[in-house]
C-alpha cells in the first residue's frame, strides 16, 4: 500500500506554497457563486418577479440539490478510481468548470411570456442539468484538496485560504443584487439575465485555475510516475466503510443541523429586508443596502477566517469551532432588533457577526474531514478522500435539499402572499421576522452541543499520524529487504 508521509510536524515536504494555495483557492469563487446565486436569486426571480409559487420554486430547488447528492457518491467513486497523467481530480474540475457555467447562465434565459407553470419547467429542467454538472466540478475538488498535504494545521491552512479567496465570488453575488436593481432594467429578472453570463465567465475563469495549476501532494504524483496503481473498490463497500465512523458521524450531524437552521429561512432576508425594512418598495435602495451588506459580511469572512485558523493553531479544531459557533449564535439573535425600518443599516450587523462565525464553522469542519480520513486508513489500508468528499456532499446536499424544500412553505406559513404586494399583513412580518431569527438560534445552538461531544482531538490526530509512519517505514523496510535477498 502507498501512503502520504505522516509526520507529527511539519516538514518542507508538507508545506505548500502560496501560488499553490491562491490556485486551489480560486475554484471556490466558481463555488460559491454557483450555489449561492441559484439560492440566492431563484425567490427574488422565479416567485417575486414571474409569480411563481414559492412552494414550486422551494421544491425546484430542493429537488435538484437532492439530485445533485444523489450523484455525488457516485462521482466520488468515480474521480478515486480515475487513473490519468494529470491525477485522479484535475481533469474532471475542468469539465465541470465549463459544464457549470453554460448550465448556470441558461438557468436565468428563460423565454418571456411563459405561464406559471412553464416558468416552474423552465427553472426545473435547467437547474437538475446544472446541478449535475456542478457534482462534476464540486467533488473532485473538494477532494483536491484533501490531497494537498497530510499535516493537521496545514490542512486547515488550505481549506481556510479557500473560504477566504472565495469571498471574492461572495462579493459578486453581492453586487448583482445592486446590479439588477439599476433602473435601467425592466425589472431584476431582466437583470438578471445579463448577471447570469457575467457570473458564468467568473465560473470557468475562476474554476478552471486549480485544474491547471493545483497539485496533490507528492507522494501521490511519485505514486502515479512510479506506475502503481491502486486496486479499484466498489461504490457500495467504499460509501459503507466511509460513514461508519464516528467522527464522521458526529461532523454530519453537525452540519445537517447547521443546514436546518441557515437553508430554512436564508430566503427570509430578502423579504424581510424588502416588506419589512422597506416596506415592499424595490428599487436602487434596496439594492444598495443587500450589496453593501453582503459585502461587509464578506469582508469580515476574509478577516475573521485568517485569524481563527491561527488560533485553531493553538487551541485545535474542535475549541476554535464551538467558539465559531458561539459568534454564528449570537449573530442570528441580533437579526430581530437589527432588521428595522427605523435605521435600515443596522441589518449589516447581524450578518458580520455571523458571517464570520459561520465561514470558520465551514473552514474548520472541511479541515476536520483529512484526519477522518487518515483514521480510516489506519483501520482499513485504504485512503478515500473522494468518497469522504462525496458523502460529506451527499449529506450536505441531501441537507440543503430537504431544508429548501420546506423553506418555501415557511414562507407560506408566515402568512406572506406576493400578490398583496405592499399591504402585507403585520402578523406575516412578525412570523417572518421570527422564524428568521428564532430557528437558526435554535438549530446552531442544537450542534454546539453535539460538537461537545467530537472525540477526534488534535492529540489524537497525532498519535494517528505517528501509527500511519511507522506503518510506512516498516512497509519500506519490508521492501528492502526482499529487494536485498533478491
Amino acid at each position: 500500500m502507498d501512503s502520504p508521509p505522516i509526520t507529527g510536524t511539519k516538514s518542507s515536504s508538507e508545506k505548500i506554497g502560496f501560488l499553490q494555495k491562491m490556485a486551489y483557492g480560486s475554484g471556490m469563487m466558481s463555488y460559491v457563486v454557483m450555489v449561492r446565486g441559484v439560492n440566492q436569486f431563484a425567490n427574488p426571480i422565479f416567485n417575486d418577479c414571474m409569480g411563481v409559487d414559492p412552494r414550486l420554486v422551494s421544491w425546484v430547488l430542493g429537488g435538484s440539490r437532492l439530485w445533485d447528492a444523489v450523484t455525488d457518491p457516485m462521482m466520488g467513486n468515480i474521480t478515486d478510481n480515475t487513473r490519468s497523467r494529470w491525477g485522479r481530480r484535475r481533469p474532471w474540475i475542468a469539465l465541470g468548470a465549463m459544464l457549470s457555467a453554460i448550465t448556470f447562465a441558461a438557468i436565468w434565459l428563460f423565454p418571456a411570456g411563459l405561464s406559471e407553470m412553464g416558468y416552474f419547467l423552465w427553472f426545473l429542467c435547467t437547474s437538475l442539468v446544472f446541478f449535475l454538472a456542478f457534482t462534476v466540478f464540486s467533488v473532485p475538488y473538494m477532494a483536491l484538496g484533501m490531497e494537498m498535504s497530510p499535516d493537521y494545521n496545514e490542512r486547515t491552512a488550505v481549506v481556510a485560504y479557500r473560504t477566504v479567496i472565495s469571498q471574492v465570488g461572495a462579493f459578486l453575488i453581492s453586487g448583482i443584487y445592486w446590479f439588477i436593481s439599476l433602473d435601467r432594467f425592466d425589472d431584476m429578472a431582466h437583470g438578471m439575465r445579463y448577471a447570469g453570463i457575467i457570473a458564468a465567465v467568473l465560473i470557468f475563469s475562476a474554476g478552471i485555475v486549480p485544474a491547471l495549476f493545483a497539485r496533490e501532494h507528492q507522494s501521490v504524483l511519485d505514486r502515479q510516475k512510479k506506475g502503481k496503481r491502486v486496486a479499484k473498490v466498489s461504490l457500495v463497500k467504499s460509501f459503507m466503510e466511509t460513514i461508519r465512523e464516528l467522527p464522521f458521524q458526529i461532523l454530519i450531524g453537525i452540519t445537517v443541523l447547521m443546514l436546518i437552521g441557515l437553508m430554512l429561512v436564508g430566503h427570509l432576508g430578502y423579504y424581510v429586508t424588502v416588506y419589512h425594512i422597506f416596506g415592499g418598495v424595490k428599487g436602487e435602495s434596496l439594492g444598495t443596502l443587500m450589496a453593501v451588506g453582503g459585502i461587509s459580511s464578506q469582508v469580515c469572512t476574509m478577516l475573521f477566517v485568517p485569524v481563527l485558523a491561527k488560533v485553531s493553531s493553538q487551541l485545535g479544531k474542535r475549541e476554535t469551532l464551538l467558539v465559531a459557533m458561539v459568534l454564528a449564535i449570537i449573530g442570528s439573535g441580533l437579526k430581530w432588533v437589527c432588521f428595522t425600518p427605523d435605521n435600515p443599516w443596522l441589518s449589516i450587523i447581524p450578518g458580520i457577526v455571523m458571517s464570520g462565525g459561520l465561514a470558520a464553522t465551514w473552514t474548520l469542519i472541511n479541515a476536520m474531514i483529512p484526519d477522518i480520513v487518515d483514521l480510516d486508513e489506519l483501520k482499513t489500508g485504504e485512503r478515500r478522500e473522494g468518497m469522504y468528499s462525496a458523502v460529506y456532499s451527499w449529506v450536505f446536499k441531501l441537507g440543503v435539499s430537504l431544508a429548501l424544500v420546506v423553506s418555501g412553505y415557511v414562507l407560506t406559513w408566515s402568512g406572506f402572499n406576493v400578490d398583496l404586494g405592499t399591504d402585507q399583513s403585520p402578523q406575516a412580518i412578525f412570523y417572518m421576522r421570527l422564524f428568521f431569527t428564532l430557528i437558526p438560534v435554535v438549530s446552531i445552538s442544537l450542534a454546539f452541543l453535539l460538537l461537545l461531544v467530537y472525540p477526534l482531538k488534535e492529540s489524537r490526530v497525532r498519535e494517528i499520524q505517528a501509527e500511519l509512519k511507522a506503518r510506512v517505514n516498516a512497509e519500506e523496510e519490508e521492501e528492502n529487504k526482499e529487494k536485498t535477498n533478491d
